[in-house]
């Protein structure tokens, strides 16, 4: 095999060597602004907790909605490991989420 024909290689990888992921939360439709958008998450923490997490930044009320999407594409599970989405859908070593406080995509 020819360098040529070598799969490339990610620029970046999604967890880093402290086992954290980068996380860029980006607001759609009437969410709430972050001051502060991207964090440095556990990859071994539920997908649940990220968005308990969010929830706490933002101070909405236990009653209010807040959906997660990634990449604006698909709702992660609450039970999936925020590492192993990071390692399927990271760009550039950072993991895009982006939510609202109604449904938006997926």
């Amino acid at each position: 095999m020819s360098p040529a024909d070598a799969p490339e290689a990610p620029s970046r990888a999604a967890i880093r060597e402290d086992n954290k992921v980068v996380v860029h939360f980006r607001h759609a439709g009437n969410a709430p602004i972050l001051k502060q958008s991207k964090f440095k998450l556990p990859a071994d923490i539920r997908f649940h907790v990220v968005t308990e997490t969010l929830r706490a930044h933002l101070r909405l009320a236990k009653e209010d909605s807040l959906f997660l999407y990634c990449n604006s594409a698909f709702a992660p599970a609450p039970g999936l490991a925020l590492g192993d989405v990071a390692q399927c859908f990271h760009v550039d070593g950072t993991l895009v989420l982006n939510y609202c406080c109604t449904p938006a995509w997926g």
